[in-house]
């Protein structure tokens, strides 16, 4: 089996469980859990709140686009975050790497995580738009990179 669907399988496990207690999949934290269901992005029509993976990110469509009227619109771009913003998880296994934020819809908001270029995990401690090393005192470590 490919890790593609290990994750899979692994997100579809999830999404079951969850359904036999009632839940359902409505915060950014369940969303990255299932992330392994979510389709890769591809150019096309994105509608709001749409959810897709792209690189090592899941992202949502918080603002409606068509790469066919807006073709700069796409990973790696600057208008790409315009329109898509990275889930922060809010456990260690939720984490995502670090994406630098672009504005108040992209913020790190305290208890969120994420992992730094260095591999290791950190807490966001209070609301903020800054690395930890353009504001160390914003973040804490809570797991160093493996070596």
């Amino acid at each position: 089996m490919t890790e593609t669907m290990l994750d899979a399988l692994a997100a579809a496990v999830y999404i079951s469980r969850l359904q036999l207690t009632g839940e359902t999949v409505d915060t950014d934290d369940k969303r990255l859990r299932a992330s392994g269901l979510y389709p890769e992005w591809a150019p096309g029509d994105h509608p709001r709140g749409e959810i897709f993976n792209a690189g090592e990110q899941t992202w949502e469509v918080f603002q409606a686009y068509d790469n066919a009227v807006y073709p700069d619109v796409r990973p790696g771009e600057a208008a790409w975050y315009t329109f898509n913003r990275p889930l922060h998880g809010t456990s260690s296994q939720t984490a995502r790497p670090f994406v630098p934020v672009q504005g108040g819809h992209d913020i790190y908001r305290a208890g969120e995580y994420m992992i730094w270029t260095d591999g290791s995990v950190y807490r966001c401690l209070r609301d903020t738009n800054f690395s930890p090393e353009e504001y160390s005192a914003d973040w804490e470590i809570v797991e160093e990179k493996k070596e």
